[in-house]
């Protein structure tokens, strides 16, 4: 253990099938904060934890956080080490509008063909084809060279890494035909903890494995 630990492991109630609970977990482990999964179908089954009846919902002792944003937000918060998101405003601009990018055009895509629910691949590539420009050709000179999405790694990263998975998972190789996609997936998935903790977050994302056996894997790094 390095630094500080939280006195208890957080719930997360989520799926293994779905992209937001994949960036919580990999901002829990990013931050160096324990998570407890519990697998759920639907968000009608945190009724009781949500006033929403969405999902994936997260629980910290009396605090209840649902919607990804916020749940992500309150791991970044509450987790140790710098902050995922830039302190300069220019570079978190540019952040918010990168992580739209897969939230609102990536995202839904990837869960279709996850779950065998449909999906668009010409959607998608154009999505990576922007990504591609961003990492070869960094729009403004505030950001810092580097091999992440706005130089220094940040929750951009997770919001693309989780899309990433997803699409992996359901054998779609958006990658290898991009040089510096790449080059930043490579190094998102070696990206070792922020909080320095001793653990590589990537590993947290569900795996195939995950995803067919119905299966939601705890974040384990002091709660004991």
């Amino acid at each position: 253990m390095i630094g500080d630990k939280l006195a208890s492991a957080m719930q997360l109630y989520g799926n293994p099938s779905c992209i937001n609970t994949a960036k919580a977990l990999q901002t829990a482990a990013e931050k160096g904060v324990d998570i407890e999964a519990h697998k759920i179908n639907s968000g009608e089954e945190a009724a009781d934890i949500s006033p929403l009846h969405s999902a994936p919902v997260l629980k910290d002792l009396d605090n209840i956080v649902y919607g990804p944003n916020a749940i992500i937000s309150y791991l970044d918060d509450k987790g140790f080490g710098p902050s995922l998101v830039p302190r300069n405003g220019v570079i978190r601009a540019i952040m918010y509008q990168y992580a739209h990018i897969a939230t609102d055009y990536v995202q839904m895509e990837a869960y279709g063909m996850l779950t065998g629910s449909g999906g668009n691949m010409d959607i998608v590539n154009k999505a990576f084809d922007i990504l591609e420009n961003i990492l070869s050709n960094p729009p403004d000179p505030k950001l810092k060279k580097g091999v992440y999405i706005c130089g220094e790694f940040s929750l951009a990263d997770i919001h693309w890494m989780a899309c990433v998975n997803a699409l992996e998972i359901s054998g779609n190789d958006v990658i290898s035909s991009r040089a510096k996609v790449s080059e930043w997936c490579a190094a998102v998935k070696e990206h070792p903890s922020t909080s320095k903790e001793d653990i590589v977050p990537y590993t947290c994302l569900p795996t195939k494995e995950d995803v067919e056996s119905g299966t939601l894997r705890n974040v384990g790094i002091n709660v004991v």
